[in-house]
């Protein structure tokens, strides 16, 4: 494990900037819940539970659009997917604290809709500025500025509420908002890359072969398949490549991108977005176990301190995570996330619980980098942008099944039964789909095998 990693990944071109406009244009996003939050509560004058059904619309219509936005980017380019999201943010924040709640709920969902796709961007923009080498290393110290990110943004959005009001505190959200994707516009990051990246390393023969395989026989396949498992990251095709016409070509990459779709949508691709979807549902289970957790040992004014050192703990394993050397599949990672949760449900003192939170801190950000890091080598650059954003709704529906499944477990069986729920759901996922993906690679190979006419390995 070398640290010195992450100096070579800022070293790379255009990738401090990418990180420096990805930790600013994600804070009016990381408050926005909770500013919505408080608006329904305090100057709607509604209950917790329709302040509730406020941001699970507003996440909602974002989980539903992101892959189309993705697409958008890998079609359309970057400006012509802004453009759209920036206006109708921009009317919806100018009105919004003037709405009634019946009003208000249709229109934070039309607002999802139309979300500025902050997190697609930056790893998008990542996976193609880092060689596929370094690709894990960079999705990892983003996932720990991510961290951080949402550390502040909730801290500052409730600050703007209790000093200026929540009407102020959604117009400077909305500005944010509007100036973080004028910012996304200017500073235009590289979504696409005209040169391969040196290869990481060789496959073995079947190896390639069983890649193919799987994705298609027709020519612009086996070419993005070969690339892709050289790479990890793929030139764009133009006209020249192809030696076909503008038609012809538009076709390819039209067949192309679909055929990338269906490879991320196939039995390893959703085992990649179920462990993200159910990563999130630890994440929330850690968000609202700790506060529930305090409350019961009678420590309410440690909920903070300990939250801290749960993120600490996130930041340290990202960290070590992205120096790794050897590659990790999102599977193994959920199941380690999955064991050191579980037994914070045994916690029945304020040092036990500073302990294994650090602990099972430790878990979450690898969580987020590994299965980001496994999406974007599933795919071809020329559909990254889409496959990024299938991972953001993964992380979103997690999220939104998360909060209300936790808080029964909580009001249940207390914040105990929620750690060790979350951890035992999370393990069977990963056990599952590990003896799954293990089953279905054996098959694989051995149908490569036989097509080759050699003895599967």
């Amino acid at each position: 494990m070398a640290l010195s990693v992450y100096r070579d990944v800022l070293q790379l071109p255009k990738a401090p900037s990418i990180y420096l406009l990805g930790f600013l244009a994600r804070f009016p996003f990381s408050a926005t819940g909770l500013v919505l939050t408080l608006h329904t509560v305090m100057s709607l004058g509604q209950n917790y539970m329709m302040a509730g059904f406020v941001v699970t619309s507003s996440t909602l219509g974002a989980a539903i659009s992101a892959p189309w936005r993705g697409r958008l980017m890998d079609t359309k380019g970057l400006k012509r997917t802004l453009i759209p999201p920036i206006i109708v943010n921009l009317v919806f924040w100018a009105i919004a604290p003037f709405l009634p709640f019946a009003i208000l709920l249709p229109a934070v969902f039309v607002a999802g809709l139309f979300s500025i796709p902050v997190f697609s961007i930056v790893r998008t923009s990542l996976s193609v500025v880092t060689p596929a080498t370094m690709r894990k290393s960079a999705f990892a110290l983003d996932s720990v500025i991510t961290e951080f990110v949402f550390m502040l943004g909730p801290a500052a959005g409730t600050l703007l509420v209790f000093t200026w009001g929540s009407h102020v505190a959604m117009w400077v959200i909305g500005a944010a908002v509007v100036i973080a994707g004028i910012g996304l516009m200017i500073v235009d990051p590289p979504l696409s890359s005209d040169d391969i990246v040196l290869p990481a390393r060789i496959p073995e023969p079947l190896e390639v072969a069983e890649t193919g395989l799987e994705r298609s026989p027709a020519a612009v396949a086996e070419r993005i398949a070969y690339e892709n498992t050289q790479t990890g990251q793929m030139m764009a095709l133009t006209e020249a490549d192809l030696g076909v016409s503008d038609s012809e070509s538009a076709r390819a990459l039209d067949e192309a991108r679909s055929l990338a779709r269906k490879q991320l949508l196939s039995l390893g691709g959703i085992a990649i977005l179920v462990a993200t979807v159910v990563g999130s549902i630890i994440l929330v289970a850690g968000d609202l176990g700790i506060v529930a957790l305090m409350e019961g040992l009678g420590h309410k004014d440690f909920i903070g301190p300990v939250i801290a050192i749960w993120c600490l703990g996130s930041a340290i394993g990202g960290l070590a995570y992205g120096a790794m050397s050897r590659d990790i599949h999102p599977l193994w990672v959920l199941f380690g996330l999955s064991i050191v949760t579980m037994p914070i449900a045994l916690v029945s003192n304020l040092p036990t619980a500073f302990i294994l939170c650090f602990i099972s801190g430790l878990g979450i950000a690898p969580s987020i980098a590994s299965t980001g890091e496994a999406i974007s080598r599933r795919v071809p650059e020329i559909a990254r942008g889409e496959a990024m954003g299938w991972h953001g709704s993964a992380m979103t529906i997690g999220s939104s099944l998360g909060s209300p499944l936790v808080g029964i477990i909580i009001d249940v069986g207390g914040a105990g039964a929620a750690f060790f729920s979350a951890g035992l759901i999370g393990l069977v996922v990963a056990v599952g789909g590990l003896v799954a993906m293990r089953v279905h690679r054996s098959r694989v190979r051995a149908r490569a095998a036989k097509e080759l006419g050699i003895e599967a390995a």
